[in-house]
């Protein structure tokens, strides 16, 4: 039995889909040369013949027959040069205009890509955001846990940044000889699909249920700092009932995932100990195996065709040994399992069900460069995240009070339920006598208005009431008390109004 606070899914921004199929440049119309000319000319060339009779003439005429077929001659040669400038012009004048047209096609072209592009990275932020962030986004509380089964990114988790195209297609033209188009449109047109067909630094996720195993390799604290980063990416939009986290360290290694008992993620729901539900991290693969969830040995191997089994269990697994022949996780991965290895040595990948993020150097700004490695495809270059111990805790921490897996037992006998039995214990305020209304007061997110908690329900679990209208995800705001007369109505009722009075402010 679960107390569960689940996120309200905001709007988030979309990325743009769709394709622009691009025009071609335009093409060069044939020059004609001075042949088109000559042919423009030819009724002029017929009075080469007057030039020559006037030249021959000019004994009888003196110099005047010469000058006049001189005269002839340069007004010939002057219109076939005028014509030749002309053309020469009008030519200019056609290519120029066609170009001009065209690079204002890529302008506006440009325009809509540069707005795509801004619009996929603002989505994909919202979606992934950088790890860093997730502390406060855990504190502010609108958003944890908004990814259910069938949210479309659902158990997508950020690794890092790398290049990816752009989510609104640009189509090029078919082609064309160079010699051909105009040289000035091609070149614009090559430069447009370079710089906005890829673009940078937008963040990379991986599906876990694409992998059964996912292999962290590279040197010790940089691996460690990026299994952290995938573990709270993880567990920051998946609520614990659609996915828990398990660790299976050495001795030496266990005490860097002490901050992982702080996640209600690591809680198990099968076993208890004396401060509530024993935490998934252990030495031991059979003390582990008994607070893993107990539908493990009944599900089918990795890549079945069937519905996602819930919960998914990612399995970290930093030195601990998980023999081949083990009881828990078969060579080949179980249905809704992903191992996050992060191994000391490593050979080459021969698994295609296998994901290996190598790590290529030391970080720098916070990120290290990777390969990301699976069998038969490209590899991608990336800049893997990296979180810090101490961010992860206070990640972890802030997760803490949002799901509560039941502990209490009913007394054998006595039919009575072990659990918190003070009101002020089930508002989370502490003393009555040390009541602080600025800090009960406080903005509430949208999903914890009109919601106040009025007793305990089975195993303790706490049980809420919530008044809002069912279209804000609540009970609705009408009901009806029923039973034996008497008081129990009246003290019922005075729950409700006081949980509602402690928790919220008279303006709200």
């Amino acid at each position: 039995m679960t107390t569960t606070l689940r996120g309200a899914r905001l709007d988030a921004p979309e990325v743009p889909t769709g394709q622009i199929v691009l025009q071609p440049p335009p093409q060069l119309e044939p020059n004609e040369g001075a042949g088109g000319v000559l042919m423009n000319a030819i009724p002029m060339l017929g009075s080469l013949g007057s030039i020559v009779l006037v030249a021959t003439m000019g004994r009888s005429t003196g110099g005047r027959g010469f000058i006049a077929a001189g005269m002839f001659l340069f007004a010939t040669l002057g219109f076939i040069v005028v014509q030749l400038d002309r053309q020469r012009k009008q030519r200019a004048q056609q290519v120029t205009g066609s170009r001009t047209e065209y690079l204002r096609y890529l302008a506006n072209v440009r325009k809509v890509a540069r707005e795509a592009a801004d619009q996929q990275r603002r989505a994909l932020t919202w979606h992934h955001p950088d790890p860093a962030s997730l502390p406060s986004l855990a504190d502010e509380r609108s958003r944890v846990w908004e990814h259910g089964p069938s949210d479309p990114d659902f158990l997508h988790v950020r690794y890092g940044l790398c290049a990816q195209p752009l989510s609104l297609e640009l189509v090029p033209p078919e082609s064309t000889p160079i010699d051909q188009v105009d040289p000035a449109s091609a070149s614009a047109l090559h430069r447009l699909l370079v710089v906005h067909r890829l673009q940078p630094d937008l963040p990379a996720s991986v599906d876990l249920r694409a992998f059964d195993r996912v292999e962290v390799c590279g040197a010790e604290e940089p691996a460690r700092a990026l299994a952290r980063s995938l573990i709270c990416s993880a567990t920051a939009f998946h609520s614990p009932d659609q996915l828990v986290v398990a660790v299976l360290a050495s001795d030496q290694h266990l005490a860097h995932w002490d901050w992982v008992k702080w996640l209600p993620h690591a809680q198990s729901a099968q076993q208890s100990d004396a401060v509530g539900p024993m935490r998934m991290v252990s030495t031991s693969l059979s003390d582990l195996a008994a607070l893993l969830p107990p539908d493990l040995g009944e599900r089918p191997r990795f890549g079945a065709d069937e519905r996602p089994a819930t919960p998914h269990l990612l399995l970290v697994i930093d030195g601990g040994e998980l023999p081949p022949g083990n009881h828990v996780v078969p060579p080949d991965g179980l249905h809704g399992v992903t191992l996050l290895d992060l191994p000391e040595r490593w050979d080459e990948l021969e698994d295609a069900t296998r994901l290996r993020i190598q790590l290529e150097g030391e970080p720098t700004g916070g990120r290290v460069p990777v390969l990301a490695l699976r069998l038969r495809e490209e590899p991608v270059r990336a800049s893997a995240d990296q979180c810090s111990l101490a961010t992860a805790e206070a990640f972890a921490r802030r997760l803490t009070p949002l799901h509560t897996i039941a502990s209490g037992v009913a007394e054998p006998g006595t039919g009575e339920i072990a659990g918190p039995a003070d009101f002020m214990e089930l508002l989370a305020l502490g003393d009555v006598h040390s009541f602080d209304p600025a800090a009960a007061w406080r903005p509430r997110p949208a999903r914890d208005r009109l919601r106040v908690p009025i007793g305990l329900g089975e195993a303790g679990s706490v049980v809420h009431l919530d008044i809002k209208e069912s279209a804000q995800q609540g009970m609705g705001p009408h009901g009806l008390v029923i039973g034996a007369t008497g008081s129990g109505k009246s003290e019922f009722l005075r729950t409700l109004v006081l949980g509602l009075a402690l928790t919220h402010s008279p303006s709200s």
